[in-house]
């Protein structure tokens, strides 16, 4: 399963590196990073054909985070210039721009998507069924955990999205809702949603699915110190308005603001 999948997530990748390179938009590998999750937990699935509770369980909440992060990137860049990340990329590269983009950006994406989903395709291999009051709880504590995380990216996505919107809010810095006690809200949902993920994973409590932990762990690391907060923590670095924003909130985990 686990060959037949990197296949498939392979395959994947390639078919969004070539409509990147068409619409002369590497971004769109950002697109592609939800909607690769969904491809590994259906591939896992229909693979194995194991239809009990946990695998059912773990492939709805990524069909559903993972399409929701599609559309929402989808709608937003498709039509839009390249992100500025991407071009920066390309003025960094300067020669052989789309092998650079195939190896930088898409088939590492494929590499850290595949270690992140291990969770997903260990969930694929537990046969046993939930049936001992504990597995239960562990159960229903992940599914709570996800539905915790999902609303903090989802309505931390549409918060943003709303306040860009206004013409008035131009050159201001987001500060209310969730975004008032966490500066990246979207960024501590994914983050626990994944973790949560993993806790229905190891429901039945096989070893093998144990080890699932390194997906959240990469995740979360990422997200902290490489490619999420830092990026955007950067960007705002000399704005006086972000800065004072900074002094009172919480960088990722949800606190009532500093006064």
């Amino acid at each position: 399963m686990y060959l037949f999948t990197a296949l498939t997530l392979f395959v994947f990748f390639v078919i969004f590196f070539i409509i990147a390179q068409v619409k002369k938009n590497n971004g769109l590998a950002d697109m592609a990073w939800g909607l690769g999750f969904v491809v590994v937990a259906l591939t896992s699935l229909i693979y194995t054909g194991n239809y009990t509770y946990i695998p059912l369980a773990v492939t709805l909440l990524v069909f559903i985070w993972g399409f929701r992060l599609f559309f929402y990137i989808g709608l937003r860049n498709w039509n839009k210039p390249e992100d500025y990340r991407y071009v920066n990329m390309r003025n960094k590269w300067k020669t052989n721009i789309p092998l650079k983009a195939f190896l930088k950006v898409f088939m590492l994406q494929g590499l850290l998507l595949y270690i992140i989903s291990l969770p997903i395709q260990f969930s694929m291999q537990t046969k046993k069924a939930v049936d001992e009051p504990l597995e239960f709880i562990i159960l229903g504590l992940g599914i709570l955990l996800w539905l915790i995380g999902f609303y903090f990216e989802a309505v931390g996505d549409a918060q943003l999205k709303t306040f860009k919107k206004d013409p008035s809010n131009k050159g201001k810095i987001m500060q209310s809702g969730l975004w008032k006690y966490t500066r990246h809200p979207n960024y501590f949902g994914e983050s626990l949603m994944w973790w949560s993920v993993w806790i229905v994973s190891i429901a039945t409590l096989e070893i093998l699915s144990l080890f699932g932990f390194v997906g959240p762990l990469l995740i979360t690391l990422l997200l902290l110190f490489v490619s999420g907060i830092p990026l955007l923590e950067k960007k705002y670095k000399d704005n006086p308005l972000f800065q004072e924003y900074a002094r009172k909130t919480s960088i990722f985990f949800p606190l009532p603001p500093k006064k």
